[in-house]
């Protein structure tokens, strides 16, 4: 199946701010892989340009490598036929070239991009997008939120029925104070004139500060939206899409001065198509917990990282052993288990030194009878699976079983994180 990322080569120039060099040749694409422009050049000539990909080459006009760069600039700008490219963080890549023959000796490099705006101005602007939107796969499902609106009437006779589908504008939702963190939807169609009309609505994850922030200030709250939307699915939710804005580019509607959003291109979200359906279900949405409760899991991923971050990991894992599932469950649950233990007021030198059995239990009174399995040996079997697995000198326990204490886990450590969110006990329970 072809990457859904993978777009055709796009050939057209590239422009590096130095007004003493001339345009250069460049092949742009983007993949799961990442960005990567690929430049023409010749070897050992006035083309300073080829000194990017010459590590460890020595040169007797600059033997000490001060007088020329041999790296790329962070920022580029890239432009072909169908529009510009503002190119971040921007890095050399591999390089090939040939020598000899009846050609000038001649290389080919490759410039790798951690983030490329697709329409940018210029790329300097956007090193700190001041807006950052994200589509989440399962985002709209979870917050119950669209821009379209169906109603059906029916004739008093029952002998037909109408439906109305309409796109009108809605609010935005607030989620967070955090960079004025908010969801926002948009209705698109595929025309009136055609025999079968298709309506979509789209829902974006957003951040939008007056003042430019780093990309990892924007994306910290948008990985905290999708971790949350992977722990309630428990299903591996992925970015669809990104778009960025800028302050420094804008454009003036209706007397309104706007910056435009322009489609970002990276693999540091691992972008994929999504998998959500009508008929998977969400262990608690966002109804349940409101934006208290997104407040409280933003808090919680920060404090708990060392154990929430693995245990959202473990939708990664696909293919692996039972026996990686278990030993990077187990992970999660030692730093779960450590932070509890410090939250309830135990010093960490005491909670340092509480075993795997311990924590697990701390975790089990917390969590009551939120879960649906028997609680009553569970510490010690999980201990012992998980440190059957961690130690060579433990006995070693049957795959099936460690794979039933693997799934009881789970379902542990999220009735504990829904619990902390604010659903109910007695709720949570109905919804295994």
């Amino acid at each position: 199946m072809p990457d859904p990322q993978t777009v055709q080569p796009r050939i057209g120039f590239l422009v590096d701010g130095d007004p003493d060099t001339e345009l250069m040749t460049a092949l742009y694409e983007h993949d799961s892989l990442g960005v990567r422009v690929r430049v023409p050049y010749h070897v050992w000539s006035a083309d300073l340009r080829g000194r990017w990909w010459s590590q460890g080459t020595m040169f007797a006009d600059d033997p000490d490598r001060t007088k020329h760069s041999y790296s790329p600039p962070s920022e580029l700008d890239y432009y072909d036929n169908k529009g510009t490219v503002g190119l971040i963080g921007c890095r050399s890549g591999p390089s090939t070239q040939r020598f000899g023959g009846q050609c000038p000796d001649a290389g080919v490099g490759m410039i790798r991009a951690s983030f490329a705006i697709e329409g940018a101005g210029l790329a300097k602007h956007y090193v700190k997008p001041n807006g950052l939107r994200s589509e989440i796969d399962g985002l709209a499902y979870w917050l119950g939120y669209s821009a379209l609106r169906s109603t059906v009437s029916f004739k008093k006779d029952g002998s037909g029925r109408a439906m109305t589908t309409s796109a009108t504008p809605v609010d935005d939702m607030e989620l967070g104070r955090a960079l004025n963190l908010r969801a926002m939807a948009r209705a698109t169609s595929s025309g009136q004139q055609t025999p079968e009309v298709t309506y979509r609505s789209q829902v974006f994850l957003q951040t939008f500060a007056k003042a430019p922030r780093e990309w990892s200030d924007h994306l910290t709250l948008h990985f905290g939206v999708r971790d949350l939307l992977r722990i309630a699915a428990w299903k591996p939710l992925d970015f669809q899409s990104h778009e960025a804005a800028s302050t420094k580019e804008t454009f003036t509607l209706s007397g309104v001065e706007r910056q435009p959003w322009y489609a970002v291109r990276t693999a540091v979200t691992s972008m994929s198509e999504a998998t959500w359906t009508v008929s998977d279900r969400f262990l608690f949405n966002y109804a349940d917990i409101g934006r208290a409760g997104v407040g409280r899991w933003l808090k919680l991923t920060n404090q708990y990282a060392r154990g929430l971050d693995p245990l959202v990991r473990l939708l990664d894992l696909a293919g692996a052993t039972v026996d990686a599932h278990m030993m990077q469950l187990g992970i999660a649950m030692e730093a779960v288990g450590y932070q509890a233990l410090i939250d309830s007021g135990r010093p960490p030198a005491s909670a340092n030194s509480t075993s795997v059995k311990s924590r697990v239990e701390f975790l089990l009174v917390e969590t009551g009878n939120a879960v649906t399995f028997g609680t009553t040996n569970f510490a010690q079997d999980f201990a012992d699976s998980y440190n059957s697995v961690k130690h060579a000198n433990r006995a070693p326990v049957a795959p099936a079983t460690k794979a039933e204490h693997y799934q009881q886990g789970v379902q542990l450590l999220r009735a504990w994180i829904a619990l902390r969110l604010g659903l109910k006990k007695a709720v949570l329970r109905d919804r295994w």
